[in-house]
């Protein structure tokens, strides 16, 4: 059940969740893995939690968040939370708590080696900074590092600055709004606690800067010490400048990684994540060989971490750039289930290679690998007009399930003819991770599902359109169907309402 789609698991949630819907006996019933599926309706305690079995599973934020407010109710060390639980901590869910409770929610959660951060928003994060006001020590380390983003630099002893930018140099400064502008006003008062002046760091400076580094514009990764490279790996993202300025500094020779003749596989890996980002300009350097030998072991980690597939696309693009040859045959070699298994596929092939060398029988065998692998909007044209040769008279239902992120090339035509008449393929078309629908795509899915008679928007496919719904219209699904949907978006709103004045915020 743990491998089944999350559709799936969603109902069998629901079914174990109607048998007792006490937030106490959901919590016991359902199993640990699969808690992040249980409705936050459903956790609203009318007691004290039992700590130890909250504790065994995981939670979305939004789950946290219903049955925060009842740990101020219940005996325990807010040291043993785990990361999960900590993420309910809000404005609202404390605010019934004494103030000694609060103050160690917020010690708890601190950076902690071998232990996973508490991802917090910045509404929590202020909060969190707003409940400790006046009651601040100087002892930085024992705050959440996003929340140090938010401080006053007047809470902050002269003598103390730099243990406080120390401390502040593992914070996620994405968290925080672009409107506070906080990027640069938090380096400018580094450059004052540093005495850093003019666009060269030095390597004390960078190591203290830590994550602040990701923010700084292309003329500092440009002229600063090389140091600045390992800190940029942790990364969020990066920008056309930044990665221009990295390329010019490894390419200059003065870092750990050598002269550019010297390159070579073992380079690649140092870079840990530098890679993803890296263009033309540095793939250059290397053999095609090498590239290929790199990407049967980074390709898998980046699907396995989920990398946003918009990253994946460019990187193919970079790694595979070179002038394609014009042919009417297939040269590089017929892809088959064996090419196809390879975790570098399709890394090898030029988009008229691939359209040759990929044979419909195959492409009907292996479609689930080749989705999942291919990553370049050209290339998964390719597979969709294929598969609509090879399917004339529409796709079947399990070939369109496979599709993965090759779906969201898909024209209207092609949607057309697909078979899409289970919840299940609804839920895998529309999956967040494979990229984001025009409204005219979704509104074609969700419509084609609904024509099937029986079908209608219940509980399991809101869940699984989510935003999506919002390209529907009254006429979408036809008349009698319109209807009915119209009646269940009523309700759905009137529940949504109601359960939203019992959500803390």
């Amino acid at each position: 059940m743990i491998a089944a789609p999350t559709v799936i698991q969603q109902i069998f949630v629901q079914k174990i969740i109607s048998l007792d819907q006490s937030a106490a006996s959901v919590v016991q019933n359902v199993p640990d893995a699969m808690a992040t599926e249980i409705p936050s309706s459903s956790l609203v305690f009318s007691g004290p939690v039992d700590i130890s079995k909250i504790n065994k599973k995981t939670w979305t934020g939004e789950q946290a968040a219903m049955f925060f407010e009842s740990l101020g109710e219940t005996d325990f060390d807010t040291e043993e939370l785990n990361p999960t639980v900590l993420q309910g901590f809000t404005c609202n869910t404390v605010r019934k708590m004494k103030k000694k409770r609060v103050r160690g929610l917020i010690h708890s959660c601190r950076p902690r080696k071998g232990r996973a951060k508490v991802k917090l928003e910045e509404t929590q994060l202020t909060c969190m900074y707003n409940q400790l006001k006046g009651n601040l020590s100087q002892d930085f380390a024992d705050y959440p590092s996003d929340m140090l983003i938010y401080l006053n630099i007047k809470d902050v002893q002269g003598a103390n600055c730099r243990s406080y930018f120390t401390a502040l140099g593992a914070a996620d400064f994405t968290v925080a709004s672009s409107v506070l502008n906080k990027d640069s006003g938090l380096f400018s008062e580094a450059q004052n606690c540093l005495g850093i002046s003019g666009v060269k760091l030095n390597g004390g400076d960078v190591e203290v800067l830590g994550n602040m580094v990701c923010t700084l514009d292309s003329s500092y990764i440009e002229n600063s010490d090389s140091l600045i490279l390992e800190k940029l790996k942790v990364c969020k993202d990066l920008s056309a400048s930044q990665v221009a300025a990295m390329e010019k500094l490894l390419q200059s020779g003065k870092t750990k990684y050598g002269d550019v003749t010297t390159w070579n596989a073992k380079t690649l890996v140092d870079l840990g994540e530098l890679p993803l980002y890296l263009t033309e300009n540095f793939w250059g350097k290397f053999k095609s060989k090498t590239k290929k030998r790199f990407l049967k072991t980074f390709m898998p980690k980046q699907r396995k971490k989920k990398v946003r597939k918009s990253k994946l696309k460019k990187l193919f693009k970079h790694i595979s750039a070179r002038k394609t040859k014009r042919g009417a045959d297939c040269t590089v070699g017929s892809i088959t289930q064996v090419t196809v298994s390879d975790n570098a596929f399709p890394f090898g092939y030029d988009l008229t290679q691939f359209n040759l060398c990929l044979d419909i029988p195959v492409l009907k065998d292996r479609l689930d690998s080749i989705c999942q692998k291919v990553d370049d909007n050209d290339f998964q044209t390719v597979i969709l007009r294929k598969l609509n040769e090879a399917y004339p008279l529409g796709v079947p239902e399990e070939q369109v399930q496979l599709l993965g992120s090759v779906s969201r090339v898909a024209t209207l035509n092609d949607i057309s003819k697909w078979t899409i008449t289970k919840v299940d393929t609804l839920a895998a078309l529309l999956k967040t991770e494979d990229g984001s629908w025009e409204a005219a795509q979704s509104k074609a899915i969700i419509t084609k599902y609904l024509e099937t008679p029986g079908n209608s928007l219940g509980t399991t496919e809101i869940n699984s359109i989510d935003s999506n719904l919002c390209s529907l219209d009254i006429s979408s699904a036809g008349e009698n169907q319109a209807r009915q949907h119209q009646k269940f978006q009523t309700f759905e709103f009137s529940v949504m309402f109601n359960e939203q004045k019992k959500v803390p915020v």
